[in-house]
């Protein structure tokens, strides 16, 4: 397919990263940038409602708690089911029998959800007819890192220490100062979840083959947020805006339509939806200032600002990113004295050299690229149809979130 190598998220946690992907707009501009109480709101039009307004059916199936409905991310699907093994044990009718258990919120991380996910989008899709819009969210990859066999080995085979890959969060012993074979280790099963994924999404293609669907049928590969491994002292996310969190794949592939090629332009995550409907004959979303990078993908340039804009106001953090081609500043509210830094990328793309010379050359580009991305969000923010609605939770949903450190920790999904 067509790679797009300098993709950006609009923030390094799940429930905002996926509010912009399903609305085309930054996180401020939808609000849903916290997950005490917060649910995108129904006056924002989301890329399944544009597709089922089209004539399309919709269907969503997800195994991480911050794509539950409660937090608004269902608009427009036909069907939209959690598919983690708790729920196809005990049924999403009886969640209370297992909302307030915390064996079953520990067995979360623990739990493997990739076959769910692919059988549930293999039994949907036996059943369509006409034209469809399909969203899976493949979890695996996230922590806990126990890939099965050969995942397990395929990437560091003769390792035989400690590290199992299992409570990576909350292991003390996984550590900035951990032995480099440990550490290899832990990237390597990884690594493994990686590849394991990705094997599903071979298989998702195989199905669609044996449908007899592939042929007209677009398939767009990304993520939410990346997974530091001590590049800046930390790990997991949520935690910061560096580009191990925020830099993420972007794969698009349609063979009718769509040559492979590596597109090294700077593209965002809140483009991928006009993009979709672009390939699919359906109108742009006019409340959004994203645009399709179809364009892009056929081997044309860019005719609009692709600034990416990505931010963090969460568990106590409140940042804002601006990415302008190979330059990045950082916008660190909590350090009012000096709450301005930038990187050159070119020259330190692992963003260790903060630099604050904003008087000229790459600088001051980058400040007067920051400052147009901040007077177009306020513009965005102050013409929005709605704030973010009350998220109404389960107490089961809650109480997932809570058990697992989602809800006043320094990391989240």
């Amino acid at each position: 397919g067509v790679r797009f190598n300098e993709h950006i998220s609009s923030s390094s946690w799940t429930l905002p990263a996926h509010a912009s992907l399903f609305t085309s707009v930054p996180d401020s501009v939808h609000g849903c940038v916290e997950s005490d109480g917060v649910a995108l709101s129904p006056q924002f039009t989301t890329l399944a409602e544009r597709f089922k307004s089209g004539g399309y059916s919709t269907a969503g199936f997800y195994a991480g708690p911050y794509l539950h409905g409660a937090f608004g991310l269902g608009q427009g699907f036909d069907e939209y089911r959690y598919v983690a093994e708790d729920a196809a044990e005990f049924g999403a009718a009886e969640v209370k029998r297992w909302g307030l258990d915390p064996r079953a919120h520990a067995r979360t991380h623990k739990g493997v959800t990739n076959p769910q996910v692919h059988e549930a989008a293999s039994a949907w899709l036996a059943k369509q007819d006409g034209p469809f819009f399909l969203f899976l969210h493949f979890w695996d990859v996230h922590y806990d890192f126990t890939p099965p066999a050969p995942w397990d080995t395929r990437f560091n085979p003769g390792y035989s220490g400690p590290v199992t890959g299992e409570n990576f969060f909350f292991d003390r012993s996984i550590r900035p100062d951990m032995p480099a074979a440990d550490r290899q280790q832990l990237l390597a099963l990884y690594d493994g979840e990686v590849g394991w994924t990705d094997s599903f999404l071979g298989h998702l293609r195989g199905r669609l083959e044996e449908l007899g669907l592939d042929d007209n049928t677009v398939l767009a590969i990304t993520s939410d947020h990346g997974t530091e491994f001590f590049d800046h002292g930390g790990k997991g996310h949520r935690t910061t805006l560096y580009e191990e969190l925020i830099r993420v794949p972007f794969v698009l592939w349609h063979p009718a339509s769509l040559e492979a090629a590596v597109v090294e332009t700077q593209t965002r995550g809140i483009d991928v939806g006009p993009t979709l409907l672009e390939l699919a004959d359906l109108a742009p979303p006019a409340d959004s200032s994203a645009s399709s990078l179809l364009d892009l993908a056929r081997g044309g340039a860019l005719e609009f600002d692709n600034i990416a804009v990505s931010e963090l106001y969460s568990v106590g953090n409140r940042l804002r990113s601006v990415r302008a081609g190979k330059t990045k500043i950082l916008l660190d509210e909590n350090q009012p004295e000096a709450p301005l830094r930038w990187y050159d990328l070119s020259f330190d793309p692992s963003e260790q050299r903060a630099r604050r010379d904003f008087d000229a050359g790459a600088g001051q580009a980058a400040h007067q690229a920051f400052l147009k991305a901040q007077a177009q969000l306020m513009e965005a923010v102050a013409a929005r149809p709605g704030a973010p609605a009350s998220a109404s939770l389960p107490p089961s949903v809650l109480e997932a979130l809570r058990a697992n450190g989602y809800l006043g920790s320094g990391d989240g999904d």
